[in-house]
């Protein structure tokens, strides 16, 4: 499911996006104060400037939208789901350290995580921001695609492995 991947994508973007917020806010400031040497000798550049200064501000305001919508979902969900989720993702600790500290075997700790994963797509879903309407308020922050992608990509492989698997043992008859 598309959605499952918007998931990870958010939740695997979410530490990062005050980060860029701010660098954007760098950039900005560092375009107006600079503006005055590229304005020399051309009458156009202003206009430019203030285009590029604009695109960055709405940048910013998808990236703040982005942590809101985020920060509502987790809201919504279970806490203990929001939790192993934040731990997961967003502090990126390793499942094995995860099912240590929460005592639980490493399969029940992916049954949890799949089960919160599941939670928070549905939640996403339900405020209705589908795969469509993600790709679309997303289309400008290249790196959140490219970091979807990856998880898309890595989710067919996953599949492609488990298929092949699954050929593999009916032919040598191990099924």
């Amino acid at each position: 499911m598309k959605e499952n991947c918007w998931t990870k994508t958010l939740l695997g973007t979410y530490r990062y996006l005050e980060n860029i917020a701010g660098a954007i806010d760098k950039m900005v400031m560092k375009t107006a104060l600079n503006s005055y040497h590229f304005c020399r000798g051309e009458s156009n550049n202003v206009y430019n400037i203030s285009n590029k200064i604009i695109d960055l501000a709405d940048r910013k305001i998808t990236l703040i939208n982005l942590k809101v919508i985020i920060d509502k979902v987790l809201m919504e969900i279970p806490e203990s789901d929001a939790k192993l989720l934040i731990e997961r993702y967003v502090e990126n600790v390793k499942c094995r350290v995860m099912a240590e500290n929460s005592k639980v075997s490493i399969r029940t700790l992916f049954r949890k995580l799949t089960c919160a994963e599941n939670n928070f797509t549905k939640k996403l879903v339900a405020n209705g921001y589908t795969d469509a309407r993600l790709s679309e308020l997303l289309k400008k922050e290249k790196w959140i695609l490219n970091f979807y992608d990856q998880v898309a990509n890595k989710g067919e492989e996953n599949l492609n492995m488990q298929k092949d698997l699954a050929y593999q043992t009916k032919i040598f008859g191990l099924v």
